[in-house]
C-alpha cells in the first residue's frame, strides 16, 4: 500500500475531537516529539533554535509542526517578539502544566525500562 505526504490543508486541519479519553490524550500528546519539547519547556521559556540544540534528533520542520500542535491543544504558548531582534519563544501552558505528573511517571519508567535492557544484554 502506497503512503502519501498530507496535503498543507490536511496538516493545519485542528484534530477532531473525541469521546474517548485515551485518543484525546494521544491526539494531543502522542507525536514523537510532544511530550520531549513539553519536557524542555516545563523548566522555562525557550527560543526555537535553543529548542533545536536541545534535540538534535528532530528536524526543522518536524519541530515547526509538534510546536504548532502543541499550541494548537494549547499546551504552550508562543510568544512573538517585535523589538530588533525579532524572535520568537515557547513557553508552556497552564494546561500544559498538567502534563507534568505524567512526563515524570514516563521518564521515571523510561530509566526502568533502560536498566531492564541493559540487564538484559548482560544475561
Amino acid at each position: 500500500m502506497a503512503t502519501s505526504n498530507p496535503s498543507d490543508a490536511e496538516a493545519n486541519t485542528p484534530t477532531p475531537m473525541t469521546n474517548c479519553p485515551m485518543t484525546a490524550a494521544l491526539n494531543a500528546i502522542g507525536g514523537k516529539w510532544s511530550l520531549i519539547c513539553l519536557y524542555y519547556l516545563d523548566s522555562g521559556t525557550r527560543r526555537f533554535n535553543e529548542l533545536r540544540r536541545l534535540i538534535p534528533e528532530v528536524s526543522h520542520k518536524v519541530l515547526t509542526e509538534t510546536l504548532r500542535g502543541l499550541e494548537e491543544e494549547r499546551l504552550i504558548v508562543r510568544a512573538v517578539h517585535s523589538l530588533a531582534p525579532s524572535h520568537v519563544e515557547y513557553e508552556i501552558s497552564p494546561h500544559g502544566e498538567t502534563v507534568r505528573p505524567l512526563m515524570h511517571a514516563i521518564r521515571a519508567w523510561g530509566r526502568e525500562h533502560l536498566d531492564y535492557r541493559k540487564q538484559g544484554l548482560v544475561e
